[in-house]
């Protein structure tokens, strides 16, 4: 089943979003096939999503150009293989977190995180002001007076402001770009994991102990406790990955996919 159709009233720029993004979720959703998938002739497409040829055009477009779908005369539109996507686009990357958190996916994520944040936290061990300590230290100290009684969505905001604090006390801009690119996977990962007691756990005192380094100005140890922190995300993305699918939607990742192909 498709969307329903958008009604003539709807705002175009939102219909395009709207249109680009549901393509793309099943471009996604696809790639676990053998063989790569083709879409409908463009008219045929139109009707199914209820949308005019030129709204398509352009949600076609944008996937082109991220590196999602080919378009070949007489060939037709067909998706292209994961590898050559443009995996660092902000919008796939959400994309994906909603379409496929599954654990290959997390583990992924866990290995990007990986290569930013120990380095960002060496950095802003050396570098972070007194009002940018303070910040990190309040919102740790929130995460840790709600950790009982918060919503988990709010739970997960406070320790993605403390992550970002980090980074951005590291002064390097590449980082702090790299950060906010994989903010809502990390999210959509935090969503997956934060269930998980002795593994949420264990990742705060790795906070805590990345804190005290920050404060000691101990860069080498500000790095080894950022290792700790994805250390315990990955332990926690594994525990996720035997919990199986089903585990996973009961956490509320939409699984919901609808297909247009």
């Amino acid at each position: 089943m498709l969307e329903p159709h958008a009604s003539s009233s709807a705002p175009r720029e939102n219909l395009h979003t709207r249109t680009t993004r549901l393509l793309a979720r099943t471009v996604i959703e696809s790639g676990h096939a053998a063989e790569p998938a083709f879409f409908p002739r463009e008219l045929d497409l139109c009707r199914q999503l209820g949308v005019s040829r030129t709204v398509l055009r352009e949600s076609m477009k944008v996937l082109v150009d991220k590196g999602m779908i080919e378009m070949k005369p007489k060939a037709g539109t067909r998706a292209r293989p994961l590898t050559e996507w443009r995996l660092l686009d902000p919008d796939i990357l959400s994309w994906q977190a909603e379409v496929r958190p599954d654990a290959q996916f997390l583990r992924d994520l866990c290995e990007v995180r990986l290569a930013i944040e120990p380095t960002a936290a060496g950095f802003a061990a050396v570098r972070v002001s007194a009002a940018e300590l303070k910040l990190i230290d309040a919102c740790l100290a929130d995460r840790e007076a709600r950790a009982r009684t918060a919503p988990v969505e709010e739970l997960i905001d406070l320790d993605l402001r403390f992550h970002m604090a980090v980074v951005e006390a590291s002064r390097n801009p590449l980082l702090r770009e790299l950060s906010r690119t994989i903010r809502q996977p990390f999210r959509t990962a935090l969503r997956c994991t934060s269930r998980f007691r002795s593994a949420v756990e264990l990742g705060l005192e790795a906070h805590k102990d990345l804190l005290a380094a920050l404060k000691k100005r101990d860069p080498m140890g500000a790095r080894r406790a950022a290792e700790q922190v994805v250390g315990f995300a990955m332990l926690a993305v594994e525990k996720a990955g035997r919990a199986g699918k089903a585990q996973v939607k009961r956490m509320g990742v939409d699984w919901d996919v609808r297909r247009v192909f």
